[in-house]
Protein backbone atom coordinates (compact mmCIF):
# COMPACT_ATOMS: atom_id res chain seq x y z
CA UNK A 1 0.00 0.00 0.00
CA UNK A 2 1.16 3.50 -0.66
CA UNK A 3 1.49 5.88 1.91
CA UNK A 4 -1.74 8.18 1.97
CA UNK A 5 0.74 11.29 0.67
CA UNK A 6 1.99 9.42 -2.21
CA UNK A 7 0.23 10.37 -5.52
CA UNK A 8 2.02 8.22 -8.12
CA UNK A 9 1.58 7.83 -11.79
CA UNK A 10 2.75 4.56 -13.80
CA UNK A 11 4.67 4.77 -16.05
CA UNK A 12 7.60 2.51 -18.18
CA UNK A 13 11.23 3.65 -17.75
CA UNK A 14 13.12 4.60 -20.96
CA UNK A 15 15.45 1.90 -22.30
CA UNK A 16 17.91 4.80 -23.32
CA UNK A 17 20.68 4.72 -21.24
CA UNK A 18 23.74 1.58 -21.33
CA UNK A 19 23.22 -0.06 -24.35
CA UNK A 20 25.62 -2.64 -23.70
CA UNK A 21 23.30 -3.50 -20.40
CA UNK A 22 20.15 -3.79 -21.98
CA UNK A 23 21.58 -6.82 -24.02
CA UNK A 24 21.83 -8.94 -20.78
CA UNK A 25 18.55 -9.84 -18.49
CA UNK A 26 17.99 -7.06 -15.74
CA UNK A 27 15.29 -7.43 -12.99
CA UNK A 28 14.17 -4.96 -10.57
CA UNK A 29 16.01 -5.14 -7.13
CA UNK A 30 12.43 -5.03 -5.77
CA UNK A 31 8.63 -5.41 -6.60
CA UNK A 32 6.93 -3.20 -7.13
CA UNK A 33 8.90 -0.61 -8.20
CA UNK A 34 7.94 2.68 -5.85
CA UNK A 35 10.62 5.19 -6.33
CA UNK A 36 10.55 7.41 -2.44
CA UNK A 37 13.10 9.82 -4.43
CA UNK A 38 14.40 10.36 -7.46
CA UNK A 39 18.44 10.30 -8.92
CA UNK A 40 19.80 13.77 -8.74
CA UNK A 41 23.47 13.69 -10.66
CA UNK A 42 26.16 16.13 -8.51
CA UNK A 43 27.70 18.62 -10.68
CA UNK A 44 31.05 17.11 -10.27
CA UNK A 45 31.82 14.08 -8.22
CA UNK A 46 32.63 16.01 -5.09
CA UNK A 47 29.30 18.10 -5.22
CA UNK A 48 25.97 17.12 -3.78
CA UNK A 49 23.22 15.23 -5.56
CA UNK A 50 21.28 12.00 -4.95
CA UNK A 51 23.65 9.26 -6.45
CA UNK A 52 21.04 6.57 -6.76
CA UNK A 53 16.76 6.14 -6.30
CA UNK A 54 15.58 5.21 -3.49
CA UNK A 55 13.16 2.65 -3.88
CA UNK A 56 10.17 1.65 -1.22
CA UNK A 57 10.46 -1.33 0.51
CA UNK A 58 10.24 -2.83 4.62
CA UNK A 59 12.57 -3.62 6.61
CA UNK A 60 13.81 -7.74 6.24
CA UNK A 61 12.46 -7.70 2.48
CA UNK A 62 14.65 -9.86 -0.21
CA UNK A 63 16.59 -7.46 -2.51
CA UNK A 64 17.98 -8.80 -5.93
CA UNK A 65 21.00 -8.41 -8.39
CA UNK A 66 20.18 -6.17 -11.11
CA UNK A 67 22.01 -7.95 -13.34
CA UNK A 68 24.34 -10.69 -13.51
CA UNK A 69 27.59 -10.02 -12.01
CA UNK A 70 30.37 -10.98 -9.32
CA UNK A 71 29.96 -9.37 -5.56
CA UNK A 72 32.18 -6.84 -5.38
CA UNK A 73 31.95 -5.71 -1.20
CA UNK A 74 29.58 -6.85 1.07
CA UNK A 75 29.91 -5.19 4.12
CA UNK A 76 29.12 -1.87 6.02
CA UNK A 77 30.54 1.30 5.51
CA UNK A 78 30.11 4.33 8.01
CA UNK A 79 27.83 1.71 9.71
CA UNK A 80 25.39 1.61 6.98
CA UNK A 81 25.64 -2.06 5.48
CA UNK A 82 26.10 -2.77 1.74
CA UNK A 83 26.48 -4.80 -1.08
CA UNK A 84 28.09 -3.80 -4.35
CA UNK A 85 28.34 -5.66 -7.62
CA UNK A 86 30.41 -5.24 -10.35
CA UNK A 87 28.67 -6.14 -13.79
CA UNK A 88 31.71 -5.39 -15.81
CA UNK A 89 32.59 -1.64 -16.86
CA UNK A 90 29.92 -0.48 -14.02
CA UNK A 91 28.93 -1.46 -10.81
CA UNK A 92 25.36 -1.64 -8.70
CA UNK A 93 25.11 -0.81 -5.45
CA UNK A 94 22.66 -1.39 -2.49
CA UNK A 95 22.01 -0.04 0.93
CA UNK A 96 20.81 -0.62 3.93
CA UNK A 97 21.06 -4.31 2.66
CA UNK A 98 22.64 -7.48 4.66
CA UNK A 99 24.33 -9.70 2.25
CA UNK A 100 23.10 -12.90 1.68
CA UNK A 101 25.78 -13.52 -0.51
CA UNK A 102 30.25 -13.32 -0.13
CA UNK A 103 32.50 -11.28 -1.62
CA UNK A 104 33.78 -12.66 -5.43
CA UNK A 105 30.51 -14.50 -6.10
CA UNK A 106 29.00 -14.29 -8.82
CA UNK A 107 25.44 -13.78 -8.93
CA UNK A 108 22.63 -14.07 -11.74
CA UNK A 109 20.08 -11.67 -12.78
CA UNK A 110 17.00 -11.26 -10.18
CA UNK A 111 19.10 -13.32 -7.48
CA UNK A 112 18.33 -13.07 -3.69
CA UNK A 113 21.44 -10.24 -2.40
CA UNK A 114 20.69 -9.28 0.63
CA UNK A 115 17.87 -8.20 3.08
CA UNK A 116 17.15 -4.86 3.56
CA UNK A 117 18.49 -3.68 7.06
CA UNK A 118 16.46 -1.89 9.73
CA UNK A 119 19.76 0.33 10.08
CA UNK A 120 22.08 2.20 8.73
CA UNK A 121 21.54 5.08 6.08
CA UNK A 122 18.51 7.44 5.06
CA UNK A 123 17.04 4.39 3.85
CA UNK A 124 17.13 2.53 6.73
CA UNK A 125 14.26 -0.17 7.24
CA UNK A 126 12.08 1.75 4.69
CA UNK A 127 13.70 2.42 1.82
CA UNK A 128 16.32 0.47 -0.49
CA UNK A 129 18.86 2.85 -2.20
CA UNK A 130 19.97 1.77 -5.28
CA UNK A 131 23.20 3.48 -6.81
CA UNK A 132 24.78 2.72 -10.48
CA UNK A 133 28.04 4.23 -11.78
CA UNK A 134 29.82 3.65 -14.99
CA UNK A 135 33.57 4.58 -16.32
CA UNK A 136 31.68 7.84 -17.04
CA UNK A 137 29.90 8.57 -13.09
CA UNK A 138 27.03 7.89 -11.73
CA UNK A 139 24.11 6.73 -13.16
CA UNK A 140 20.36 6.97 -12.91
CA UNK A 141 19.29 3.29 -12.37
CA UNK A 142 14.89 3.47 -13.32
CA UNK A 143 16.50 3.11 -16.97
CA UNK A 144 18.25 0.04 -16.27
CA UNK A 145 14.78 -1.75 -15.06
CA UNK A 146 12.90 -1.40 -18.43
CA UNK A 147 9.62 -3.14 -19.16
CA UNK A 148 8.68 -3.07 -15.25
CA UNK A 149 6.01 -0.29 -14.23
CA UNK A 150 7.38 1.97 -11.83
CA UNK A 151 5.75 4.19 -9.55
CA UNK A 152 7.07 7.91 -9.37
CA UNK A 153 6.32 10.41 -6.71
CA UNK A 154 5.32 14.08 -7.86
CA UNK A 155 7.59 16.45 -9.13
CA UNK A 156 8.35 18.49 -6.52
CA UNK A 157 7.49 22.44 -6.86
CA UNK A 158 10.14 24.72 -5.65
Amino acid sequence: MLPPTFAAAVVLAPAAAFPAVHEAAVTAPVDPVVVEARFVAPGAPWEPGHRGVDLAVGSGAPVRALRSGRVAFAGEVAGTPVVSIDHGGWRSTYQPVRALVPVGEPVAAGQAIGLLAAEGGHCAGHCLHLGVISPDGYRDPLPLIRGRPILKPPAVSR
